[in-house]
């Protein structure tokens, strides 16, 4: 991702346009080639050492502030080993030393004489302990190796982070998706809900339209939040004709409209995250693996209320009757989008869908509410696979009453 004085881009009349690169640009690409050269051979080498290399060259590059950008984004994909623990420890351990060898020496020994006696009192040589002296910090670790890719993938993602960049302090965003294949908006969604956000789902004829609400429009948690709205969008270029909309700031007294589409130069770099489970999930699913009951990772949307669609995390599947329970999660930045679906429960009844929701939206005289409901299920972090059997069996056998 890059930070804010790395993005380029345009205001005019109220628009915010990201000042998007040509992935073909010759030039580009002998950079991005070169630093991605830089950064291959660079295992075993220190942070520090790494950073200043390529900063030096991107300094020497005519467009500097696109080639920190394309350093930024390689150093993200960076592995760097962390320092064992006691470092700290053994560091004042050496001081300690130093200093009671330097309190025994006369006023007037020499430095030499100094580093000879030093010697012999630790327990390896005195370069290898200077080496080994600051390892703990950041600029010490060593390069282990990076996620790699080439020097075109490297330019798309370039682009792509000049389009997430703004969606950090989004308030709110719109996607519009003209006819596409439901197989499409079905792992759309499913990458929505594993990004833990909620939407507001409609349906006009052949297209989707996607409500999200920005991390601007939150008063907690919206550098969190803005990352996973950010990560949201490495996943809509998989809808071949799109167009986005979101309220941005553009400076920190000047907001503007955000507007892509699919013609845009935006390249999803996970062809293969629409097949991706997260661990939390992963967990779950195994949970699951049994006679009783199977998991669906990617679940229709469901209609609540007079038109509105709800965006299920999981679908559980009954085997013995094919009874299906879809699960919706509701995370502690979700206070709104739930307290609009328990309205929603109480106008139209659905006791196919549970509700999952964090503790940290249960507090005072709501959280006793929540925990009696029977579509509800607390949890801390991600929901457990024992606790959510224990409210399925609840659900299929004692069904929500009518004004729940």
């Amino acid at each position: 991702m890059l930070t804010r004085d790395l993005l380029l881009f345009r205001v005019r009349e109220g628009r915010l346009r990201p000042s998007f690169i040509k992935r073909d640009d010759p030039e580009l690409l002998a950079l991005a080639t070169e630093l991605i050269a830089e950064v291959e051979g660079g295992k075993g080498e220190r942070r520090d050492d790494l950073e200043e290399t390529l900063s030096l060259r991107a300094g020497a590059f005519s467009r500097p502030k696109i080639a920190r950008g394309l350093v930024k984004l390689l150093l993200d994909r960076a592995l760097f080993d962390e320092a064992a623990e006691g470092v700290a420890e053994t560091r004042w351990e050496r001081f300690q030393t130093a200093a009671r060898v330097l309190r025994a020496l006369p006023p007037d020994a020499t430095m030499e004489a100094y580093e000879a006696k030093l010697a012999e009192s630790l327990p390896a040589s005195l370069p290898e302990v200077r080496e080994a002296l600051y390892v703990d910090l950041p600029g010490n670790r060593r390069l282990l190796g990076w996620e790699a890719l080439t020097a075109p993938e490297l330019l798309d993602r370039y682009n792509l982070a000049l389009a997430q960049g703004p969606l950090m302090g989004a308030r709110r965003l719109t996607l519009r998706a003209r006819a596409p294949e439901l197989l499409r908006v079905r792992k759309l969604l499913r990458w929505l809900k594993f990004c833990r956000l909620v939407a507001e789902v409609r349906r006009d004829g052949e297209d989707w339209t996607l409500e999200v609400e920005g991390p601007g429009a939150l008063l907690a948690l919206q550098k969190k939040y803005g990352l996973q709205l950010a990560s949201f969008l490495s996943v809509v270029p998989v809808l071949e004709r799109w167009e986005l909309v979101a309220e941005v700031e553009a400076s920190a007294r000047k907001r503007a409209a955000l507007m892509l589409d699919h013609r845009d130069p935006l390249v999803s770099p996970l062809p293969a995250a629409l097949g991706h489970i997260p661990a939390e999930v992963a967990t779950l699913a195994e949970g699951f693996k049994d006679a009783e009951w199977e998991l669906d990772l990617t679940p229709l949307p469901r209609h609540m209320g007079a038109a509105g669609l709800c965006v299920p995390d999981l679908t559980f599947r009954q085997r013995k009757t094919g009874r299906e329970v879809a699960l919706e999660l509701f995370h502690a930045w979700h206070a709104g989008p739930l307290a609009r679906r328990l309205t929603e429960l109480r106008s139209r009844p659905d006791n196919g869908l549970l509700l999952g929701v964090d503790r940290a939206l249960a507090k005072g005289e709501e959280r006793e509410a929540l925990e009696a409901h029977p579509q509800v299920v607390l949890f801390n972090g991600f929901p457990s696979a024992k606790r959510l059997r224990e409210r399925l069996a609840r659900l299929v056998e004692e069904p929500a009453p009518a004004d729940a």
